[in-house]
């Protein structure tokens, strides 16, 4: 009989060994593994991942991000799906429902997908994820007037909301810009990804807006002033474009975003605090 259960502390290093030796086309080692399930953002006591056992024998891993994190609506829990898989004479038997069956029964956790396969899709949806968004805007590099942008918004202290020193601050040390533009009407806080998707330029991806309407009154503008001058392009997710906002183009996803719908608003479902930014991939 198979045992489905969230993972202990002490199989923390069985569970990283197990991801390194099935996911071979993986471009990282073991660290980066380890760095994945350490539980930056939930603690080294927190839910990590579920496993599968066979008579004791581990034979399949589903990795979660969990993340205490800061909302408009105070402290919420999201827990990103990552690294799923599941050794091959096992598959076909119901085996990865019951895993996300498992991993999305907690009704005060918002489950997300940001970068599933495209074969993972029809599991997803039949496990309750809902599709969270399919396309992004996109802006080019223009000579637009351009706004002062702070390369370390910690460094403005209190004209810095708590909130958005707290996003900044949990997420210090990866390769992620964490920016804060002045606008006239106040302070746009952003924390962009760097991907470079395509050979001709280099995609900076929005994670995260402290202020959606006034990026929206100055998108353009906004984009002059954190874009290089050439070969970029700034892209945002269209759950966090607010009325009245106009961008250059608008691209389709290749794999749609999952969620679990209800404890929080698409608005608030950002990319920070997931696999993405753990482990560098690149972003559908």
């Amino acid at each position: 009989m198979l045992d489905i259960a969230y993972a202990s502390p002490a199989e923390r290093e069985e569970v990283a060994q197990f991801m390194n030796a099935v996911f071979v086309r993986a471009k990282w080692g073991i660290d980066s593994w380890r760095k994945l399930l350490a539980g930056r953002w939930c603690g080294p006591e927190g839910r990590y991942a579920i496993t599968v056992r066979d008579d004791g024998k581990l034979i399949g891993v589903l990795g979660l991000v969990y993340a205490e994190r800061q909302t408009s609506n105070g402290p919420r829990t999201t827990a990103d799906m990552t690294s799923w898989y599941v050794l091959k004479e096992y598959r076909g038997q119901g085996v990865g429902k019951k895993m996300i069956a498992l991993a999305t029964l907690d009704p005060d956790v918002t489950v997300t997908n940001f970068s599933s396969a495209k074969a993972a899709v029809n599991v997803l949806e039949k496990a309750g994820l809902a599709e969270l968004d399919r396309e992004r805007l996109v802006w080019h590099p223009s000579k637009s007037a351009g706004f002062e942008v702070h390369e370390d918004p910690l460094a403005l202290g209190d004209r810095l909301p708590a909130k958005d020193r707290r996003i900044i601050g949990d997420h210090q040390g990866l390769r992620l810009r964490h920016l804060s533009v002045e606008t006239p009407d106040g302070l746009c806080t952003m924390v962009i990804y760097p991907q470079k998707k395509h050979d001709d330029y280099v995609t900076h991806e929005i994670m995260y807006l402290s202020d959606q309407p006034l990026f929206a009154e100055y998108a353009k503008r906004i984009a002059a002033s954190v874009l290089p001058s050439e070969a970029a392009i700034l892209s945002l997710d269209r759950r966090f474009a607010q009325s009245g906002i106009a961008c250059d183009d608008v691209r389709e996803f290749a794999t749609p975003r999952y969620c679990q719908h209800g404890l929080l608003d698409p608005s608030e479902i950002d990319m920070l605090y997931s696999e993405c930014v753990l482990l560098n991939i690149k972003i559908h």
